[in-house]
């Protein structure tokens, strides 16, 4: 069968085009990836929030950087507020954010995206996935529909990022509307052709809230909040890092800095919503299972009744237009009790609501059904990645996009005899916790990434990412086919001899009768002082590096402490499971944990652990039964 490309990518958001970014970084070569989207002026748009990172989510866009990646470079180049949140606390989990610029961050995609030649923008709605017969069964192409008629796409390897669209639903009161995003259809042929394929679909919803006209907002009376003065750029290719007032930057300049204003919501508007609350999709249960973290206003004045008011940032949207996000107020509920919610709140009496909040639900394939690389158990060469996935958020689908591009690209380029599965550990990234929790917890409602999951997070700090991931991306070959790859090595190689220079000055020079290393410790003792203290040995350098020494050394006891527990449990993590154990006849096992590991069907002991339903004496049995299976197995082979 020809092949009309090496990799096909199905959806152009953040999960896509991180996906299309990986694969043209591994393969090289023009036009081996195709980027199928239903409207390519539509590439790289945020949907919802126009920011990018935050707690945890921070986290992920460094990684991803780390590895060659896509994200941290659109965000650097089109935030218009950047701040660190959580620094109260330590460095462990301090969460990079950035409010974006919609109309830029969309634009700069496209552009970046358009810069590649491995990279083909194919504009189309996919109708099918093409796979073999037999089992198993193999994917090997798609069939889309264009303007000019029906068209077959072939490729050794798919990766599917549909985002919120297939079979999307939006609502606004008893409102309802097909389409994915306001303004943009919704998918049918890809639920319908997975079904077909054996896979247990979900339907998960999210939501979104009201915009607003700035000029029509009383912004004298309200509290107006900036970012940080020194910004910190996601992305290690940012020259640097704007740390020495450089605003200039050769690649990206640094776009004006804008502040958000703060309002809050009202006891009126609260007993307005409770009296409505039969009107509102997304509370009354008539939608699918939403975000329990990032709840919509019905859900806080249900929960919360005892307070009489919620905060509300109104955020710009983009410098080029005068719209507000209202974030904290995300609603399904209908326009007239949204036009009285608005109005309650401060600074916003008569403020013009440009668009109506909503909820979409959509389609989700439910995760149990994936490996930690994306790739679909029950159809080989097909990868999904993001919100397809059961995940939120434009962080988590980006990092999802990653794994799988990089995936599809080594099985396309190795063959499936010769293709070598990529995954990372729960102990080397966030992005480990996100897919190993994937597959052995089936998301209840979107997934959302806290610091709180990763239980290795003094290790997996923002700051450290390039010095955890950016070896990795190299030994894989992210690093080797364009020109941002050659020099994110370059930087990465200076960085790896700064931070050797500064842990040695660290432990040489003295403050008194103590080394800086000693120092350190002190409660006081802060990045600035560190900065004060070695720039004159050392040298101007950028801001991540005296986050790394300073965290390293504030750490130190904690870090040795927690590589001493994961080499402990090393061995249980990484060994494997067979793929051939046929769990429902183990007779001397629980019926509850043989029900999880056939569901789950996980690929390492220490996977089957954090199965819900699996205790600790089932993981010792199934050591024992695996062992007799294996031997049995090869008993009858001999």
């Amino acid at each position: 069968m020809d092949q009309d490309y090496q990799v096909i990518v199905i959806g152009g958001g953040h999960a896509g085009l991180e996906a299309a970014w990986a694969a043209a970084n591994l393969l090289g070569g023009a036009s081996s990836v195709a980027l199928v989207t239903i409207a390519t002026s539509k590439v790289g748009m945020l949907s919802c929030n126009p920011a990018i990172g935050g707690l945890a989510k921070g986290q992920l866009v460094r990684e991803v950087d780390a590895m060659g990646g896509f994200m941290g470079l659109v965000a650097d180049a089109t935030g218009i507020q950047f701040k660190v949140l959580n620094t109260s606390k330590g460095a462990a989990v301090h969460g990079q954010r950035c409010q974006s610029d919609k109309a830029a961050y969309a634009r700069v995609a496209q552009d970046l995206i358009g810069s590649r030649p491995e990279i083909d923008l194919v504009e189309g709605t996919v109708e099918q996935i093409l796979t073999t017969e037999g089992a198993p069964r193999r994917a090997v192409g798609i069939r889309i529909a264009t303007r000019d008629g029906e068209r077959d796409l072939l490729a050794p390897s798919l990766v599917l990022t549909t985002g919120t669209f297939m079979r999307g639903l939006m609502h606004t009161g008893e409102d309802q509307q097909p389409g994915g995003r306001r303004g943009e259809a919704a998918a049918y042929g890809i639920s319908a052709c997975l079904q077909e394929l054996g896979f247990e679909l979900g339907r998960l919803r999210t939501g979104t809230p009201p915009r607003l006209r700035v000029s029509t907002i009383d912004t004298d009376a309200l509290e107006l909040e900036f970012g940080d003065q020194e910004p910190t750029p996601f992305s290690e290719l940012t020259p640097g890092g704007w740390s020495a007032g450089e605003t200039n930057c050769a690649r990206f300049p640094l776009l004006e800095q804008v502040g958000c204003w703060q309002s809050r919501t009202s006891e009126e508007a609260h007993e307005l919503i409770r009296a409505n609350l039969d009107r509102a999709p997304m509370y009354s249960g008539n939608l699918a299972q939403g975000p329990r973290y990032c709840p919509s206003i019905e859900d806080k004045v249900v929960r919360f009744r005892e307070r009489e008011s919620h905060g509300v940032y109104l955020e710009p949207e983009s410098l080029e237009s005068d719209w507000i996000y209202c974030n904290g107020i995300a609603t399904s509920l209908p326009a007239d009790i949204q036009d009285e919610i608005v109005k309650r709140m401060p600074g916003c009496e008569n403020a013009e609501i440009l668009q109506h909040g909503y909820a979409v639900e959509y389609d989700m394939v439910r995760p149990h059904q994936i490996l930690t690389t994306g790739e679909a158990r029950g159809v080989r060469n097909l990868f999904l990645a993001g919100q397809i996935n059961g995940t939120s958020g434009y962080e988590e689908a980006a990092a999802q996009g990653l794994v799988a591009g990089i995936n599809a690209a080594m099985l396309a380029r190795d063959g499936a005899d010769g293709y070598e599965p990529f995954s990372f550990g729960r102990d080397l990234a966030y992005i480990g916790v996100l897919m190993d929790d994937l597959v052995t917890k089936t998301p209840r409602e979107p997934y959302r990434m806290f610091t709180s999951r990763a239980e290795h997070r003094l290790i997996l700090r923002g700051d450290n990412a390039p010095d955890r991931l950016t070896p990795v991306a190299k030994r894989l070959g992210l690093l080797e086919h364009s020109t941002l790859g050659r020099e994110r090595w370059e930087r990465h190689t200076q960085r790896t001899q700064k931070l050797e220079e500064g842990r040695a000055l660290m432990r040489r020079l003295k403050d008194g009768e103590k080394t800086i290393e000693q120092r350190m410790l002190e409660p006081g003792f802060t990045v600035h002082d560190l900065r004060e203290s070695l720039a004159p040995h050392l040298g101007e350098q950028p801001r991540g590096v005296w986050l790394t020494l300073h965290s390293e050394a504030r750490y130190a006891p904690y870090i040795e402490r927690q590589r001493r527990e994961i080499e402990r449990s090393a061995e249980l993590e990484h060994r494997p499971l067979p793929d051939w154990m046929d769990y429902a006849a183990l007779d001397s096992m629980r019926t509850e944990a043989k029900v999880a590991l056939e569901k789950y069907r996980p690929t390492t002991f220490g996977q089957a652990s954090r199965l819900e339903g699996i205790t600790p004496s089932d993981i010792t049995l199934l050591s024992v039964l695996v062992k007799r299976a294996r031997a049995e197995r090869a008993g009858q082979a001999s």
